[in-house]
């Protein structure tokens, strides 16, 4: 009889207990999820530990009406983008990527004469959810089009196709080949979940800008547990007759092409293809199919998309290995990374395509690009650009300003001379004088006169950098002992500017370096004379020493 009391004793203290833990809970429900929570652990380590001895396996629990991430979710770190290492390895997050993304785009600064220079528009995803019954019914009656299963892409050509994972490489042949059969509906070969669908669209349009006729845009259907049911590429007004506009877009990159002919390393070929593209091409932010190559090739009107794509497409044909990359620029821009024999280098034709046009973002590295670009998406994964041997080789090409000044009725001068004291600097590369207030010395060795700059029916120079650029120019193309030349500028005050440039010595960086290293010469001694004229302008007679 005690016994039996006391069982019943426990088993009512065993269930006031149960009742005070659920009472406990009732009211604190943080504490039941805390243990709901642990109690989900548990069991993944028991289910692990059954499977001790087998092959690891991979599960993953997809929420309804979420879609599951993508296995190469994004890691924005330096060495991700310097190493080209496969998206999956990291475990970042897109908050942390979001975080870092904002905070480098924060810090840059566009250069006024390229702000708004951009365009580029971010690959679009339209997708809608349907039943798994409904999804089942398309894997019926759907064809997957063309597999594209026998084609291969060399990664040094097609990067994007190197970078994304096995599942996604094979949904990008049947991409890639269901574009070029202009089929637009199709199921995907593998079980894709959406976000991995996309980094394998993007990978086929950054890797293929033949491809015009499709659009950077696309829809899909998915499942509640996120697989991927149909895909659906949107093609644009091209794409009506083909043939034909293959043969226009081939005939325009063809122009293009044959300029480099009777040159043999990539570095001119590039350099070529480079200006003659945006000395054909204006930036247009309403210009038609924008973000193709075809809208800069046959159009001559596009973004910064066009101009990537189009250079992209041109020097592959060249076979030099030339990447497209998307990314911030105080708006979302593209550019390019190109690759040479001693590295890699960016590449922004459409922030030279200026007036003038410029070789301001010509073969740049990494570094130089820091303070107003930043790369987004799949372009982290893309090398690094370390390249220098073809960097700063190129010279801006000058142009004539705009007129300023009334022009003189008589082309006469007088021989009157400003009072500023004569100055000197030493360099590492030579001595540049200026001397003002006397004549140039007669001297018999050799001379080369250079044709006034603002004479005649020409503009005057305005500004110190058009200035530096002509100085350059007219002693680029001389291998004489003596170069003298004469310039004009518009007034007094732009005068006492360039005498101060070379008092500080800026007039070497100006022009008198890139003038040495051009010509590989050792030293160079400059005699400037101001002459004032009738009309307020000045003349600037120049003697160059060279050796």
């Amino acid at each position: 009889m005690r016994i039996v009391e006391k069982i019943l004793y426990g088993f009512g203290g065993l269930l006031a207990l149960i009742l005070l833990f659920i009472a406990i809970c009732h009211y604190n429900p943080e504490l039941a999820e805390k243990i709901g929570a642990n109690q989900k652990v548990q069991a993944v380590e028991v289910d692990t530990a059954q499977r001790a001895g087998e092959m690891p396996v991979a599960k993953v629990s997809v929420t309804l009406g979420e879609l599951p991430a993508a296995e190469n979710t994004r890691a924005l770190t330096e060495t991700a983008a310097k190493s080209n290492t496969a998206p999956g390895n990291n475990t970042r997050s897109a908050e942390d990527d979001a975080d870092s993304d904002k905070s480098a785009e924060s810090k840059l600064k566009v250069p006024g004469k390229v702000a708004g220079l951009n365009g580029y528009i971010p690959v679009k995803a339209t997708g809608t959810e349907i039943t798994q019954t409904k999804a089942d019914e398309i894997a019926k009656e759907l064809s997957k089009g063309e597999t594209g299963s026998s084609l291969t892409f060399d990664g040094d050509i097609y990067p994007y196709y190197a970078i994304i994972n096995e599942t996604q490489r094979a949904v990008y042949r049947q991409i890639y080949a269901n574009a070029n059969a202009q089929n637009r509906h199709f199921a995907p070969v593998e079980d894709i979940t959406a976000n991995d669908l996309k980094n394998a669209f993007t990978s086929v349009v950054n890797d293929h800008p033949e491809l015009f006729w499709v659009d950077t845009a696309y829809k899909y259907q998915y499942t509640p547990k996120g697989s991927v049911a149909d895909i659906t590429l949107v093609f644009n007004v091209t794409a009506n007759n083909l043939d034909s506009s293959k043969s226009e877009f081939e005939a325009a990159a063809k122009l293009i092409r044959d300029e480099t002919y009777g040159n043999y390393t990539d570095y001119d070929k590039e350099r070529i293809v480079h200006d003659a593209l945006i000395s054909r091409v204006k930036y247009d932010a309403n210009a038609p199919m924008n973000q193709s190559a075809y809208s800069a090739l046959v159009y001559g009107r596009t973004v910064c998309a066009g101009y990537a794509r189009a250079f992209q497409y041109i020097l592959q044909q060249l076979d030099i290995p030339c990447y497209y990359v998307t990314g911030f620029a105080g708006e979302n821009h593209a550019w390019n990374i190109v690759r040479l024999d001693d590295g890699y280098y960016n590449v922004d034709s459409t922030w030279d395509d200026t007036n003038p046009n410029t070789y301001d973002y010509f073969n740049c590295s990494d570094a130089d690009y820091a303070s107003d670009h930043v790369r987004r998406d799949l372009s982290i994964y893309l090398p690094a650009c370390d390249g220098n041997r073809y960097s700063g080789l190129e010279v801006n090409p000058s142009v004539t300003p705009p007129t300023t000044v009334t022009k003189p009725s008589t082309g006469t001068t007088t021989t009157t001379t400003p009072t500023t004291p004569s100055n000197s600097t030493t360099t590492a590369t030579g001595t540049t004088t200026t001397t003002t207030g006397q004549t140039t010395a007669t001297n018999t060795e050799s001379i080369t006169v250079v044709t006034v700059r603002g004479g005649g029916d020409e503009d005057y120079i305005d500004n110190i950098g058009d200035y530096f650029n002509e100085c350059f120019a007219a002693m680029i193309d001389r291998d004489d002992e003596v170069i003298t030349f004469d310039l004009i500028v518009t007034d007094k005050k732009l005068w006492d500017n360039i005498y101060k440039a070379y008092d500080r010595g800026d007039c070497q960086e100006g022009y008198i370096d890139r003038y040495l290293v051009e010509k590989h010469k050792n030293a160079c001694s400059m005699h400037v004379e101001a002459v004032p004229r009738t009309d307020g302008s000045y003349l600037l007679r120049h003697r160059g020493v060279i050796s």
